[in-house]
């Protein structure tokens, strides 16, 4: 079953968007609303964020290939952002963001110069055919860039 899109809660939605969009190529814009009725009548969002006239913010972004972010942030109840631990690897529930990268080497560099936090200070070989590092989006999100090699993909 192939998935339709993920879902990142972001405490502040004008601080993510553009780090998606510019630094992991996230540009397309596929919906942005503040209002219910737009996607969900209001006691529906109050049902899906448990709270009485729940209030959200969504923008949903793809890339090129077609692969689809929605990044949220509720103003009722308020997004706030997990502590650390619970986005890392050892809590449950979803870990990491996996992305594939043409070319690992120059997103590599632009996050560094970007500021942005790396979990290694190089990038590793899992195995053969692989290269990947691991990096945080601004709320402690783990994401996992990868570059595939042709002979990892056949």
């Amino acid at each position: 079953m192939p998935f339709h899109h993920i879902c990142i809660m972001v405490s502040d939605l004008d601080r993510s968007v553009p780090f998606y969009q510019d630094l992991l190529g996230f540009k397309n814009v596929l919906f942005e609303s503040a209002e219910p009725g737009n996607w969900f009548d209001a006691s529906t969002l109050d049902d899906i964020l448990g709270a009485k006239n729940a209030a959200t913010r969504i923008v949903i972004v793809s890339d090129d290939s077609g692969a689809t972010l929605e990044l949220q942030q509720a103003a009722n109840p308020i997004t706030t952002k997990a502590p650390d631990e619970y986005l890392r690897y050892g809590a449950t529930g979803i870990t990491e963001l996996a992305l594939t990268v043409p070319d690992i080497d120059d997103l590599f560099q632009r996050v560094k110069a970007a500021g942005v936090e790396v979990q290694t200070d190089y990038i590793w070989t899992p195995m053969p055919g692989l290269r990947s590092f691991l990096f945080y989006d601004p709320d402690g999100a783990l994401i996992q860039a990868m570059e595939v090699s042709d002979d990892q993909s056949a």
